[in-house]
């Protein structure tokens, strides 16, 4: 996987743990819930041309499940983080599990094909 790539997922987990922690804070009032909406749809459809830039540049699998399992983990854990919603530690056992299974993936994957 190239440096470019490394910083394009980067920055696409970036972009959509801004999204999700916009949405999870436009929820908690309906003064809100506007800001909320349409801040988290910024970040959250504009990262998906970057999505579509690693399909282009690795394999396709490979991208999606290292992008969206990705920023499933960073999300789970920044919303545990800023909303104080806490992790347990079985779920914290789901979270390794999930990194294993991107590790897999990533290892197995093939280059990008046409």
């Amino acid at each position: 996987m190239s440096a470019a790539n490394i910083l394009w997922i980067a920055v696409f987990w970036g972009m959509q743990v801004v999204a999700q922690l916009l949405f999870k804070w436009g929820s908690l009032s309906s003064s809100r819930w506007l800001w909320g909406f349409v801040g988290g749809h910024l970040f959250g459809i504009s990262s998906i041309w970057i999505l579509m830039i690693l399909y282009r540049t690795m394999n396709p699998n490979v991208a999606l499940g290292i992008c969206f399992g990705g920023m499933f983990l960073l999300t789970q854990v920044a919303i545990a983080f800023v909303f104080r919603s806490g992790i347990s530690a079985v779920q914290y056992t789901g979270i390794a599990a999930i990194t294993l299974g991107m590790i897999l993936l990533a290892a197995g994957g093939r280059s990008a094909t046409g």
